[in-house]
């Protein structure tokens, strides 16, 4: 694995500017991995999307509002490519089913991410990995400003990745703030605008349900953090992200339906650090409890698998695992 700077990276990428690129990225893609890949495949003549597993509700509702079809994004590993790369995430494990894929993979592996840098055992891996960006998508604007027409839609998108990693600028730096001005400003539009067209209220009855679900919750003072957790009727998602917005330190919250149980926690910067709570490595390895799949960031992770029946097994254990951090 070789470590490269930011020269060296935009470089690097000039090369494959013609050729066969695979853009992909975690298991449970967020939008700030979403809109990264989005953002750096205009930059290639020919690139294509991938996902290991699914992206979340979240991230799919932002790209339908946004005008994004979400057909755009394959399911199958291209072994035919040229370059793949990894955005926002810096390892094979978080990758899911395309994990073994990229570990067969000959040709180069480019990472670019933001998050505490890991190492890849494996020839021709290069990798930029950055924590003076906020997110990744971040780290492709910057990337691709001057050299790529951003239209309103992937600007929009781009900030919109920029906002959810940055927590809506609670773990941001001066270069967010900039960012989020010219992307703003190329997406003729203002804060509070994109801020409604992505975060548009649910219908009366859906923010019902999302309240009675919080007042149902369960609220704990566990290791000196407020958490909050419980079941939700849909989207826990979204209410384990009101729940962090109204005061709570952690929460976690899960939907079950007829196919599987799924998960979503989150946690308040800057805890992951404090704390050394890394949410993305917890829900991987607590996904076995429910035989599923999990992974995430350090605040922002989820997990799912068939086995309903051992939900509350899955929480009581997240709760204990934070509990001893």
């Amino acid at each position: 694995m070789e470590a490269i700077d930011f020269k060296t990276l935009q470089e690097f990428i000039a090369l494959y500017k013609n050729k066969k690129v695979l853009l992909t990225f975690h298991s449970i893609a967020d939008t700030d991995s979403v809109s990264s890949a989005f953002g750096l495949s205009k930059y290639f003549t020919n690139a294509q999307i991938a996902a290991p597993d699914y992206v979340t509700a979240n991230c799919r509702r932002i790209m339908e509002r946004l005008g994004f079809n979400e057909n755009l994004i394959s399911k199958e590993f291209d072994s035919g490519a040229d370059l793949v790369v990894l955005l926002d995430v810096n390892n094979l494990e978080d990758c899911g089913v395309f994990k073994s894929e990229l570990e067969k993979f000959k040709r180069a592996i480019l990472i670019i991410d933001h998050h505490t840098q890991s190492s890849v055992n494996k020839d021709k891996v290069v990798i930029f990995n950055d924590e003076s960006y906020n997110s990744t998508a971040s780290i492709v604007y910057q990337l691709i400003k001057g050299s790529v027409n951003l239209d309103k839609k992937l600007a929009s998108l781009l900030a919109t990745g920029i906002i959810s990693d940055s927590a809506e600028f609670r773990n941001a730096f001066p270069r967010t703030f900039i960012q989020i001005g010219e992307l703003l400003e190329a997406g003729k539009t203002d804060y509070t605008s994109l801020l409604q067209e992505i975060q548009h209220p649910a219908e009366p009855e859906t923010r019902k349900g999302f309240i009675e679900d919080l007042f149902d919750s369960n609220i704990k003072i566990i290791n000196g953090m407020l958490m909050v957790c419980g079941r939700a009727k849909l989207h826990a998602n979204m209410l384990a992200d009101d729940a962090i917005r109204i005061g709570a330190d952690v929460s976690i919250f899960y939907t079950a339906n007829k196919k599987e149980v799924s998960f979503s926690a989150r946690l308040r910067p800057p805890l992951d650090r404090t704390h050394r709570i890394h949410l993305g490595k917890l829900m991987k390895e607590l996904a076995g409890i429910i035989d599923g799949q999990g992974g995430g960031h350090p605040c922002a992770a989820g997990a799912y698998g068939p086995k309903k029946e051992n939900a509350d097994k899955f929480l009581s254990t997240f709760i204990s695992r934070v509990a001893e951090a």
